[in-house]
């Protein structure tokens, strides 16, 4: 049962750090420092590999986590742990301690892409012409290209924020209505 190998990964796994277990896809994802590192699947424990670790998995006889998409099989980046690691936490150790770096090495790698991608070019759009009222507020806010708008006297800024009540139908303050136009 996954709950005690949850357990026992637990127990193995004290002289690395505290480690959690999440569901999912049939089986557990596993975290340290809110950094998924491994997973379990049919009760065998697979950890995050990367180019530098992979060959000391493979050196171990370990092999990669497999699914099948579209009756094609496809490995993944998380291989199984020797056994002989499940036995004590000082053969636990180094294998946690390479799964995390691993995976601390993906997510600064993802990291770094979305930051090279924002800073990209950026494209503008050619300024369309004010009229001379809007460039007299945009002056009048002290801020290029930013018109501070005015309220009027006495209303604060939270009443001109609010919605506006609707008045009873028939009053002297009601605007009249457009009539419906034609339907075809």
């Amino acid at each position: 049962m996954s709950a005690d190998l949850i357990a026992h990964l637990q127990d193995v796994a004290a002289d690395f750090g505290a480690l959690s277990a999440r569901r999912m896809f049939g089986g557990y994802g596993i975290y340290h420092d809110g950094v998924m590192i491994g997973l379990i699947s049919d009760e065998v424990l697979y950890l995050k590999v990367d180019d530098q670790s992979r060959e000391r998995f493979r050196a171990a006889d370990s092999g990669p986590f497999l699914y099948t998409r579209r009756g094609e099989t496809v490995p993944t980046s998380y291989w199984s742990v020797p056994e002989a690691a499940m036995e004590s936490p000082q053969d636990m150790r180094p294998w946690l301690v390479l799964a995390y770096e691993a995976a601390l090495r993906k997510a600064n790698a993802a990291a770094s892409k979305v930051g090279v991608r924002k800073a990209g070019p950026v494209k503008t759009r050619p300024a369309k012409a004010k009229s001379a009222s809007a460039k007299s507020a945009t002056v009048a806010a002290g801020k290029p290209g930013v018109a501070k708008p005015k309220l009027a006297k006495g209303k604060s800024e939270k009443a001109r924020l609010e919605k506006p009540r609707l008045k009873k139908a028939g009053s002297a303050t009601t605007k009249p209505t457009k009539p419906d136009a034609k339907r075809r």
